[in-house]
């Protein structure tokens, strides 16, 4: 019997990747945008996808019809898929975790299973098939369309204080959405296994302090191969590829608004030998991080 042809390892967009530069919030015009690449995708950050106008398919594991008036949550480590554009109008929100976390209230209910922590992970909570797709009412819908349309404008013209004003209109958007899941979404089995929700939960939440594959696997209760196979195998990313994301995002973020010196940036996000983190900083963006600095400072 033939062997039926290898799947396709799926693409791993980052914020970089979406035009996000050295902001930790992105918003992208469908369909202005650049066309979407083909095949599956896994995305480093949460995507909030909003469309206002058209229909066309795409793939979140099974097949999804994309309409007006939909509002689909695709969590970080979720594979999915563009099939059929069609004329679709809207928005792509693109959110760093560690600012939806730090911005955002609890996005549905769920405890964790890690020992010793309590209450819902905001992006782990959205980790069910019933939560992926929202059709809110026309009230809300427009208020959704209202926040985003603000937050759009507000990354796009720059003003002073454009970053903070745009924050306030997602947490705004956030809270609409956490109504709509109270009131709506109905309970659903899980898309992405406990495990790796677990897991990826726990990164988020320790990723700036010293954090190996052995503590996250000690975490969750299992085995360190056994965890990282089930990661990579569910999100085509692994343990230090997760570790690496959020790390980058938070020095750049400490490159942009500090003052803080590299060494001191390296420790704070988790890197003891700065000689290695300025080669991991390297490797993410083609500079350093202080030639990084400077290029940002010296941008309009």
């Amino acid at each position: 019997m033939p062997r039926p042809p290898p799947r396709r390892p799926p693409q791993v967009i980052t914020l970089d990747g979406m035009g996000a530069g050295d902001m930790r919030l992105h918003v992208t015009r469908v369909p202005s945008g650049p066309p979407p690449p083909i095949g599956p995708l896994v995305s480093t950050f949460f995507t909030i996808f909003v469309f206002t106008a058209g229909s066309g398919r795409g793939r979140h594991l099974e097949t999804v019809e994309l309409r007006a008036g939909d509002v689909h949550l695709v969590p970080e480590g979720v594979e999915h898929q563009p099939l059929e554009i069609g004329d679709l109008a809207g928005w792509i929100v693109s959110v760093d975790p560690l600012l939806l976390r730090s911005l955002g209230p609890p996005l549905g209910p769920g405890q964790s299973r890690i020992r010793g922590e309590a209450g819902p992970v905001p992006a782990r909570s959205l980790l069910i098939r019933g939560l992926l797709r929202l059709r809110p009412e026309p009230a809300r819908l427009r208020r959704i369309e209202h926040f985003v349309s603000e937050m759009d404008a507000e990354l796009r013209e720059r003003k002073w204080a454009a970053e903070h004003a745009a924050h306030a209109w997602l947490v705004l958007l956030l809270a609409e959405l956490v109504r709509e899941l109270q009131e709506h979404a109905p309970a659903a089995s899980p898309l992405v296994g406990g495990l790796v929700r677990d897991a990826l939960a726990f990164i988020e939440a320790h990723c700036l302090e010293p954090l190996s594959l052995k503590d996250v696997a000690s975490a969750v209760g299992r085995t360190p191969s056994h965890l990282a196979n089930a990661i990579r195998q569910e999100t085509g990313l692994t343990v230090s590829d997760w570790l690496r994301e959020h790390r980058m995002s938070e020095a750049r973020r400490r490159l942009r608004d500090t003052d803080e010196s590299v060494e001191t940036i390296a420790n704070a996000v988790g890197y003891a030998d700065v000689t290695h983190f300025i080669r991991v900083f390297r490797r993410a963006h083609d500079m350093t991080p202080r030639g990084w600095r400077e290029r940002r400072r010296a941008a309009p």
